[in-house]
């Protein structure tokens, strides 16, 4: 067993880290997410993680054909974590577990108690389908 997981208290995780934002960024990512990466969607339910309530979603910038945006995401996840960096899927996108104690640098703020550890989701690429044009 590499981790265990509060799938309860994972779900009903809520405070001022993880308020859903309302940016256009944010927004497009809520809106297309679900849509292009629908097996990412299933993981997140199965460890209890509501799409709507990351830590962080972080806009990087457009691929290289400017069609999509590049976006991270960060998720706490009520439990344990027994390896650090565990990566759990790797496909569209990748799916990479991080202990509270890492040393990556990543999104780390919570106020969840411990024991919990940090879902990351990486490799992110999703059409832009707001209205309003990114700043870049």
């Amino acid at each position: 067993m590499k981790y265990t997981i509060d799938i309860q208290a994972t779900a009903t995780y809520a405070d001022k880290y993880n308020e859903p934002c309302d940016c256009i960024y944010c927004q497009n990512y809520e809106m297309m997410f679900s849509t292009v990466y629908p097996e990412v969607v299933k993981i997140l339910h199965g460890f209890g993680i509501p799409l709507r309530r990351p830590l962080e979603v972080v806009d990087c910038f457009w691929n290289d054909t400017r069609d999509r945006r590049r976006y991270e995401s960060f998720y706490s996840v009520k439990g344990e974590l027994f390896e650090d960096k565990l990566e759990i899927y790797k496909k569209d996108a990748i799916i990479t577990l991080y202990r509270p104690d890492t040393n990556a640098h990543i999104y780390i703020n919570t106020g969840m108690e411990s024991p919990y550890f940090i879902l990351a989701i990486s490799n992110i690429e999703l059409p832009w389908v707001m209205s309003e044009n990114p700043d870049d």
